[in-house]
């Protein structure tokens, strides 16, 4: 299956499962992958046919600007719903990556990554 993707979506959000965590905005990263068959798209050499990038992106930030979050768990379930509810995608994967989460114990970045498939 083709796959159209969207990586390091930066998303400055107040985040976290403690108060003091979400007092500060925090950057978070969301990389969005689809699947989707661009063929027709290909074919025609026509953007009408394949899934609008900048929609895709204006809907994570929408979803992740919308409310306040405590978990990466619950943005990415939130982000993933809301491609499946809006784009004719078979299938999205979401990986959120908060690279401060445990910079002190010198990790690059800790996240989640879900995919969500259309009916089920």
């Amino acid at each position: 299956m083709d796959k159209i993707l969207l990586n390091g979506v930066k998303l400055d959000l107040h985040i976290g499962a403690i108060e003091e965590e979400r007092a500060v905005a925090q950057t978070i990263l969301a990389d969005v992958e689809l699947e989707y068959n661009i063929r027709a798209a290909a074919l025609a050499d026509d953007v009408t046919k394949t899934v609008d990038y900048a929609a895709v992106h204006d809907a994570v930030v929408s979803v992740a600007t919308w409310r306040r979050y405590a978990l990466i768990e619950s943005l990415a379930e939130a982000i993933a719903a809301a491609v499946l509810d809006r784009f004719e995608v078979d299938s999205v994967r979401v990986r959120i990556r908060k690279p401060g989460a445990l910079q002190s114990r010198g990790v690059d970045w800790a996240g989640v990554e879900i995919t969500r498939r259309r009916g089920g």
